[in-house]
């Protein structure tokens, strides 16, 4: 997985097992992880009250390519369809 670009955006409610679990499997495997804050600072609040530090902004990446991009399940989303299938 060298080389291979993740973006994993987080946004105050973020569920923090997901991100933190996320972001540790994909480093372990290899992977070059930035985890964004789409917040005007880089703390963020999650879902728990637990504070996390992203290692960047998302405004200050928008321009950078990645492979994949990983949205973690944020507490903040309540309109969600689901479309039987």
């Amino acid at each position: 997985m060298d080389n291979f670009q993740v973006l994993v955006p987080v946004a105050n409610g973020s569920e923090e097992m997901e991100v933190v679990i996320i972001v540790d499997i994909l480093r372990r495997a290899g992977a070059m992880v930035v985890v964004a804050s789409v917040e005007e600072g880089t703390t963020i609040v999650a879902s728990r009250k637990v504070k996390l530090v992203a290692d960047q902004l998302l405004s200050d990446i928008h321009e950078t390519k990645f492979d994949l991009i990983l949205l973690p399940v944020c507490n903040l989303v309540q309109d969600v369809s689901v479309i039987p299938g």
